[in-house]
């Protein structure tokens, strides 16, 4: 893909052509088209940020109140007004609206990242890319430690406990339970239970995009220990709470349910943090 290949260790250098273009080694304005991905790999490794896109930031993301929030989708003439000399953007749909990065390849050189890798591997290519490793170091070295003492202290309810992390869509009334395999990708939720050697229900047991119905709630997930309930508003925990279905799951009955706040689906460093966060939070509910 033009323009994306940024595992290719040439472009750490100044002036290296990518496609008719060139990577700066030191950038100075930096548009992030994606608010989860995009934007905290550009927060994490200290990148001048002049925009970002999608949705607003997280309130777990330390985004900076002087970087605005740009048009979403995102808005090619309103970025090329920006002048950036680097764009980040995910390499999900290069011709959609919300991740157009052939359009963006047309402004500035762009690094993408891939929903289906894990964070890690997604910003260290932007590390590497960037001449950056230096800053990322100390913050993998803080999250290793922080899933490694997270193991130590509930290595036994991690290792036998069968969770799930899943959100409610009460329109649809169906929970789409985030697991790695699905249509979305190694969603984050995943991403932090493995790295913590926990276990969630299959991919393979659920629809192609995590979804259960309600009347599957029994059959699939009635041997759940503990799940991890995202709340993104919209009222879906009070109407979830309403689902007789819901109640007699024997995870909620023992009262083994934690609930997490904001949409944490997709993100990088921070939202790994607030993740394990949450993670800790469910398996100190099964330990005790």
């Amino acid at each position: 893909m033009a323009g994306s290949a940024f595992g290719v260790s040439a472009v750490r250098a100044a002036g290296t052509p990518i496609a008719g273009s060139v990577i700066p080694s030191d950038p100075r304005r930096v548009v992030a088209v994606d608010s989860r991905i995009s934007l905290e790999m550009a927060l994490a490794l200290e990148l001048p940020l002049v925009g970002y896109s999608h949705s607003r930031a997280r309130p777990w993301v330390p985004v900076p109140a002087e970087v605005p929030f740009l048009a979403a989708p995102p808005d090619p003439e309103q970025i090329l007004a920006l002048a950036p000399d680097l764009i980040l953007c995910p390499n999900t749909a290069p011709q959609s609206e919300w991740w157009p990065l052939e359009k963006m390849q047309r402004i500035a050189p762009v690094l993408t990242s891939d929903h289906r890798s894990h964070w890690r591997d997604n910003i260290e290519r932007l590390a590497v890319a960037l001449d950056r490793s230096a800053l990322l170091t100390p913050l993998l070295a803080e999250h290793a430690e922080r899933i490694g003492a997270i193991h130590r202290r509930h290595a036994p309810a991690i290792s036998a406990s069968l969770v799930v992390a899943a959100n409610y869509d009460p329109l649809k009334r169906r929970l789409s339970v985030r697991s790695g395999g699905t249509g979305y990708g190694f969603v984050m939720p995943a991403q932090v239970l493995t790295d913590l050697g926990g276990h969630a229900v299959r991919a393979d047991e659920l629809g192609p995009y995590g979804e259960v119905a309600l009347e599957s709630f029994g059959s699939v997930l009635r041997d759940v220990d503990g799940i991890l309930l995202i709340d993104m508003g919209g009222g879906a925990l009070p109407a979830l709470a309403r689902e007789p279905l819901w109640q007699r799951l024997p995870a909620v009955s023992a009262g083994r349910v934690e609930v997490v706040a904001g949409n944490c689906i997709f993100g990088s460093f921070y939202t790994a943090r607030y993740l394990a966060r949450a993670w800790e939070a469910l398996f100190a509910r099964l330990g005790s």
